[in-house]
């Protein structure tokens, strides 16, 4: 393994052992562009069920994003993301909280332990989405919510012809930054280990639709189409 790769392995262990919050989000599997080129896409993410402790709730989320990578080297990728999101938080005492959306985005890295043109190949990747929906107001009390989001995951892709197919485990938790009126507190989610599962149908070159699953630490999927310039 080179260098490069060892400190890259290094990085996500330090992501990984981290006390912050790291939930389950899309893995970005999928936009691998060429050294110093890019890669384009739409996604639709949807959380159905995170649990919190059993004293708090339930947390679910809708975003939609427009998705960009660029190639910095032959294997490592930069991310970013920009888009809506909206949140939804049923709470333990029967109230239930819906937050129109509001502004999200988000970052990351990934990195590719063979040529990006293998047919198999090993992804590490770091990613990190916040979303800032806009506020809920019940019985004349304001509630406002930050939805952020961190992981780390490794995933084995397998391609021929125009499918592909991943899998891998990723490591998660969550952090629901909640405020009533001037009152606020941090939420965090119950569990950290999940699993993802998802395929790509490329109908040319450059274009392809994507899903993806995810289970364990929550229960969620998402939709995207790409496009590689």
């Amino acid at each position: 393994m080179t260098s490069q790769g060892r400190s890259v392995i290094l990085a996500l262990c330090i992501v990984f052992l981290q006390p912050t919050g790291i939930f389950a989000i899309p893995a970005d599997v999928y936009l691998i562009p060429d050294r110093h080129e890019s890669a384009w896409g739409l996604q639709y993410n949807s959380i159905l069920q995170r649990d919190f402790s059993k004293l708090e709730g339930e947390g679910q989320t809708t975003q939609g994003f427009l998705q960009a990578s660029y190639g910095l080297t032959d294997r490592l990728l930069l991310d970013g993301k920009i888009g809506m999101g909206s949140v939804r938080f049923e709470r333990a005492d029967g109230v239930t909280l819906d937050f129109p959306a509001g502004f999200a985005g988000g970052y990351g890295f990934r990195y590719l332990f063979r040529e990006p043109q293998a047919k198999q190949q090993i992804l590490a990747g770091f990613q990190h989405i916040s979303c800032h929906p806009l506020k809920d107001t019940v019985n004349d009390v304001d509630y406002r919510a930050i939805w952020d989001e961190w992981q780390g995951t490794l995933i084995v892709r397998h391609s021929w012809k125009k499918m592909s197919v991943y899998a891998g485990p990723q490591y998660t938790a969550l952090q629901l930054k909640y405020k009533e009126n001037d009152s606020g507190s941090r939420l965090k989610a119950d569990n950290s280990w999940g699993g993802c599962v998802g395929a790509e149908y490329s109908w040319s070159d450059r274009a392809a639709v994507n899903m993806g699953l995810r289970g364990g630490a929550e229960l969620g999927f998402d939709l995207g189409l790409r496009y590689s310039f």
